[in-house]
């Protein structure tokens, strides 16, 4: 059986208390204060059942225009709404704001109940019925059923129920296999069980013993029991209203307007992208700066509209625009919202949150534009790129993708799995990006080569500048991977360079290449330091990578970062060595000097080196020759 929520709509003792407790039985005026003064001042609850056709929760709303704020509260989680219209008194101001909350929130559907017809003559139920039409007709309920109806005579009442059964059969149900997310409305204490929540059940499901995140407060709950409309249960799903009982959770912890959620993806956020439609009767409009109340759910926060296009929305506009709000909410993107003035108190307009979080946006660029127009409109596919194109060099995480856009994180998550480029250490890229990444590493590795050619290639560490700070610390990884892969660069002990690069001597530079080869052989194993070398050699500033070079391609022996030698005085010491280790003892420092005939300036470096590529083995104060010269480094 299909899982919806009714919210009532209506001025002020139009009847719609009466209505729903001669509809359910159940009267949703609990507070004393309303059963004293007569009137609906919050939320109330109830329960219809329309066999074969649905479950529906109702949530009863107050009338008066001092508690629109609590009207919003029940009204953004409901599925189609029952406007309430007294057929003595017609369409009245409040009538006419709470169908324009309802068009703001995108309320999906909508029946008209024509109450106390029971008062007046035909004539004027034909009166009311057309005022009624009068109001709808410009907008997306202008088909929608009116029943005449009497709560005191029960005239009228099985039409309506059959009309609600009828509209909901056109309204599409909640996804119970989405994120769980469940908005707070009442916070109360029960004797023996605890704090105790309710909620509509916005998406999703929790169960039993289910660990929840209770946020903005970024807090874990467990629910150690659960009701709907009274009844104990074990899972609670989309499309119902629920009671929850928290373990370990004083009710001075939590109020109305926090959320409870489940997954990794929410958080709490102080700025949100908006599209904002302006009611065509609010009127100056809405200009930048203004200070504004800002509805979601069964929160209310204060904020300023931070204009992304025009500076001024006039009444009937619609525009982008950032709201930078007071404290954080939880908010996702699709969700309904509308703003108030902040003082004097009226509706000004409402829209879809675009975009929550993200940066400060000021002035959108078109390309901005169509990737916010494509979470809020775009198929599963367009909203992961358009959220790729919107978190550029960051990347947009695959978890927090499931909030950020309307669809829930299975969807997305295959959807992801067929993306082309695949996403890149759980985060999406725009391929753009990816492209001008691969193109700016490239480049940095060229212009290395081109300012240094001795060089084997730039470090690995400096290649991460290449980018801009806001990239993810994955993406250089992953983009030079890519390019090992297709055989552009090569990456060799932490140096990267193009697989075609070779180092290059000019003409001045393999001169003075042969002048230190020649140096190093004719010193043998006193070979000097880079400084001792003669006047015109030392002071090259290109000594350092010259040396370097006639290393790497095997003309000098580095000992150590200034100590060279050429590769054959090398094997001649390591010739001289292995002789006089044939008949003797491990050999001490004393023993190297005299076999070789050099000061400790140039027998230390020497020993260090047979040491560590394995021609010689500590031993005490002396060292043992490694015979083999395989297990050689």
């Amino acid at each position: 059986m299909r899982r919806l929520i009714l919210g009532t709509a209506g001025h002020i003792d139009h009847g719609k208390t009466a209505l729903i407790h001669a509809l359910t039985g159940t009267d949703t005026d609990r507070l004393p204060e309303e059963k004293r003064r007569g009137i609906t001042i919050d939320i109330g609850f109830a329960r219809l059942a329309i066999p074969g056709e649905a479950e529906v929760g109702i949530i009863d709303v107050p009338g008066h225009e001092a508690f629109i704020r609590n009207m919003l509260a029940g009204a953004t989680g409901i599925d189609l709404a029952l406007l309430v219209v007294a057929a003595d008194e017609g369409v009245m101001p409040q009538t006419r704001e709470h169908a324009a909350i309802l068009e703001l929130l995108g309320v999906r559907a909508l029946v008209v109940a024509l109450t106390k017809t029971d008062l007046v003559e035909p004539d004027w139920v034909d009166l009311a019925t057309d005022d009624v039409r009068a109001l709808l007709r410009a907008g997306p309920f202008r088909d929608a059923p009116i029943v005449p109806v009497s709560a005191r005579t029960g005239f009228g009442l099985d039409s309506l129920v059959g009309e609600i059964g009828r509209v909901a059969r056109t309204v599409e149900e909640r996804d119970d296999a989405d994120l769980f997310r469940l908005p707070v409305d009442r916070v109360f204490t029960v004797h023996g069980t605890g704090t105790v929540v309710t909620g509509t059940v916005w998406s999703g499901s929790a169960s039993r013993d289910h660990v929840l995140r209770l946020l903005p407060a970024g807090r874990s709950v467990r629910v150690r029991g659960l009701q709907s409309h009274g009844v104990d249960r074990d899972r609670i799903r989309a499309g119902e209203r629920a009671a929850l009982a928290l373990a370990a959770t004083g009710r001075e912890a939590m109020q109305r307007g926090d959320v409870l959620v489940s997954g990794d993806g929410w958080q709490a956020d102080t700025r949100l992208m908006l599209r904002l439609r302006i009611l065509g009767e609010a009127g100056a409009g809405v200009k930048h700066g203004q200070r504004v109340r800002f509805h979601l759910a069964t929160t209310e926060v204060i904020g300023r509209i931070a204009a992304a296009g025009a500076a001024v929305i006039a009444p009937g506009g619609e525009e982008w625009v950032q709201i930078r709000l007071e404290r954080p909410v939880l908010a996702r993107a699709g969700d309904p919202f509308v703003i108030r003035t902040y003082s004097p108190l009226a509706t000004i307009g409402g829209g879809r949150v675009a975009e929550p979080g993200g940066p400060r946006r000021k002035r959108l660029s078109t390309s901005e534009k169509a990737a916010l127009a494509a979470v809020l409109s775009g198929s599963p596919a367009q909203a992961l790129a358009a959220r790729a194109s919107l978190a550029g060099w960051a990347g947009e995480s695959i978890p927090r993708v499931a909030v950020t856009t309307p669809f829930g994180p299975d969807e997305l998550e295959r959807t992801a799995r067929n993306r082309e480029p695949a996403p890149i250490e759980g985060r999406l890229f725009d391929p753009a990006i990816l492209d001008e990444g691969r193109g700016a590493l490239l480049t940095a590795i060229d212009g290395h080569h081109d300012f240094e050619p001795l060089s084997p290639g730039v470090r690995l560490e400096n290649l991460r500048s290449a980018l801009p700070a806001a990239a993810a610390p994955s993406l250089v990884e992953s983009l030079l991977a890519g390019l090992v892969a297709d055989g552009s660069i090569t990456i060799d002990a932490n140096r990267v360079r193009r697989s075609s690069f070779v180092p290059r001597l000019d003409p001045d530079q393999q001169a003075a290449a042969r002048l230190l080869l020649d140096e190093f052989d004719r010193a043998g194993l006193a070979a000097p330091a880079p400084q001792e070398l003669p006047g015109p050699l030392a002071n090259r500033p290109d000594l350092a990578d010259l040396l370097h070079h006639l290393v790497r391609t095997s003309r000098l022996v580095a000992l150590g970062p200034d100590r060279f030698l050429a590769p054959a005085a090398l094997e001649e010491a390591i010739r001289r060595a292995t002789s006089a280790f044939v008949d003797r003892a491990p050999l001490s420092p004393g023993d190297f000097r005299d076999l070789f005939g050099i000061s400790r300036k140039y027998l230390i470096p020497l020993l260090e080196h047979f040491d560590r590529t394995g021609v010689t083995v500590r031993q005490g104060e002396g060292r043992r020759w490694v015979p083999d010269p395989s297990s050689r480094g």
